[in-house]
Protein backbone atom coordinates (compact mmCIF):
# COMPACT_ATOMS: atom_id res chain seq x y z
CA UNK A 1 0.00 0.00 0.00
CA UNK A 2 2.97 1.92 0.49
CA UNK A 3 3.11 2.88 -3.39
CA UNK A 4 -0.22 3.63 -3.36
CA UNK A 5 0.15 6.16 -0.64
CA UNK A 6 3.14 8.13 -2.27
CA UNK A 7 1.53 8.85 -5.54
CA UNK A 8 -1.85 9.78 -4.24
CA UNK A 9 0.00 12.26 -1.98
CA UNK A 10 2.13 13.81 -4.29
CA UNK A 11 -1.47 15.46 -5.73
CA UNK A 12 -1.93 17.55 -2.71
CA UNK A 13 1.73 18.75 -2.86
CA UNK A 14 1.56 19.49 -6.28
CA UNK A 15 -1.97 21.18 -5.61
CA UNK A 16 -1.06 23.01 -2.85
CA UNK A 17 2.21 24.21 -3.99
CA UNK A 18 0.41 25.68 -7.05
CA UNK A 19 -2.23 27.41 -5.17
CA UNK A 20 0.74 29.46 -3.83
CA UNK A 21 1.92 30.52 -7.66
CA UNK A 22 -1.56 30.96 -8.77
CA UNK A 23 -2.14 33.35 -6.07
CA UNK A 24 1.04 35.17 -6.85
CA UNK A 25 -0.24 35.07 -10.68
CA UNK A 26 -3.73 36.52 -9.33
CA UNK A 27 -1.99 39.27 -7.34
CA UNK A 28 0.18 40.37 -10.47
CA UNK A 29 -2.77 39.95 -13.07
CA UNK A 30 -6.05 40.58 -11.32
CA UNK A 31 -7.22 38.08 -13.16
CA UNK A 32 -10.24 36.14 -11.92
CA UNK A 33 -8.98 33.04 -13.75
CA UNK A 34 -6.11 32.37 -11.36
CA UNK A 35 -8.58 32.62 -8.83
CA UNK A 36 -10.54 30.24 -10.00
CA UNK A 37 -7.37 28.13 -10.00
CA UNK A 38 -6.22 28.50 -7.10
CA UNK A 39 -9.91 27.00 -5.81
CA UNK A 40 -10.04 24.31 -7.55
CA UNK A 41 -6.77 23.45 -6.79
CA UNK A 42 -7.74 23.37 -3.05
CA UNK A 43 -10.74 21.43 -3.95
CA UNK A 44 -8.33 18.56 -5.77
CA UNK A 45 -5.77 18.73 -2.82
CA UNK A 46 -8.24 18.35 -0.06
CA UNK A 47 -9.40 15.41 -2.14
CA UNK A 48 -6.60 13.97 -2.60
CA UNK A 49 -5.21 13.98 0.46
CA UNK A 50 -8.67 12.45 1.70
CA UNK A 51 -7.84 9.61 -0.36
CA UNK A 52 -4.13 9.51 0.59
CA UNK A 53 -4.91 9.45 4.71
CA UNK A 54 -7.67 6.35 3.78
CA UNK A 55 -4.37 4.41 2.35
CA UNK A 56 -2.40 5.60 5.45
CA UNK A 57 -5.42 4.12 7.56
CA UNK A 58 -5.79 0.98 5.46
CA UNK A 59 -2.11 0.70 5.62
CA UNK A 60 -2.13 0.61 9.01
CA UNK A 61 -4.52 -1.63 9.92
CA UNK A 62 -3.93 -3.84 7.39
CA UNK A 63 0.23 -3.80 7.52
CA UNK A 64 0.81 -2.81 10.96
CA UNK A 65 3.10 -0.06 9.48
CA UNK A 66 3.04 3.19 11.52
CA UNK A 67 4.40 6.34 10.01
CA UNK A 68 6.28 8.70 12.54
CA UNK A 69 3.66 10.78 14.69
CA UNK A 70 5.26 14.00 13.65
CA UNK A 71 4.69 13.23 9.81
CA UNK A 72 0.54 12.76 11.11
CA UNK A 73 0.49 15.38 12.82
CA UNK A 74 2.16 17.61 10.16
CA UNK A 75 -0.07 15.97 7.51
CA UNK A 76 -2.84 16.58 9.33
CA UNK A 77 -2.08 20.21 10.16
CA UNK A 78 -1.79 20.68 6.29
CA UNK A 79 -4.92 19.49 5.42
CA UNK A 80 -6.57 21.37 7.83
CA UNK A 81 -4.47 24.27 6.44
CA UNK A 82 -5.70 24.20 3.15
CA UNK A 83 -9.51 23.61 4.55
CA UNK A 84 -9.01 26.55 5.75
CA UNK A 85 -7.41 28.20 2.60
CA UNK A 86 -10.27 26.67 0.77
CA UNK A 87 -12.71 28.59 2.78
CA UNK A 88 -10.47 31.94 2.75
CA UNK A 89 -11.00 31.40 -1.36
CA UNK A 90 -14.48 31.61 -1.34
CA UNK A 91 -14.78 35.43 -0.93
CA UNK A 92 -14.76 37.58 -3.52
CA UNK A 93 -12.09 38.48 -5.95
CA UNK A 94 -9.23 40.44 -4.27
CA UNK A 95 -10.57 39.82 -0.73
CA UNK A 96 -10.01 36.10 -1.26
CA UNK A 97 -6.29 36.65 -1.65
CA UNK A 98 -5.05 39.27 0.10
CA UNK A 99 -3.76 39.21 2.59
CA UNK A 100 -5.36 35.79 4.42
CA UNK A 101 -5.39 33.23 1.31
CA UNK A 102 -2.03 34.06 0.34
CA UNK A 103 -0.23 34.43 3.49
CA UNK A 104 -2.61 31.10 4.44
CA UNK A 105 -1.08 29.06 1.04
CA UNK A 106 2.49 30.06 2.16
CA UNK A 107 2.23 28.87 5.56
CA UNK A 108 0.48 25.71 3.67
CA UNK A 109 3.50 24.91 1.63
CA UNK A 110 5.73 25.52 4.63
CA UNK A 111 4.17 22.90 6.63
CA UNK A 112 4.31 20.71 3.98
CA UNK A 113 8.00 20.92 3.61
CA UNK A 114 7.77 20.76 7.54
CA UNK A 115 5.58 17.36 7.05
CA UNK A 116 7.85 16.26 4.34
CA UNK A 117 11.29 16.33 6.27
CA UNK A 118 9.50 14.37 8.93
CA UNK A 119 8.06 12.03 6.92
CA UNK A 120 11.68 11.09 5.47
CA UNK A 121 12.56 9.21 8.08
CA UNK A 122 12.14 5.39 8.52
CA UNK A 123 8.87 3.86 8.66
CA UNK A 124 8.03 2.10 11.96
CA UNK A 125 6.64 -1.51 12.09
CA UNK A 126 4.43 -2.06 15.20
Amino acid sequence: MQPFHTALGAFPIACFSLTLLTDLAYIGSLNLLWLHFSEWLLLAGLVFGVLAALVRLADLIFWQRRPPWLAVVGGVIVMLLATLNSFIHTADGWTAVMPYGLTVSAITVLAMIATGWFASTEVRHV
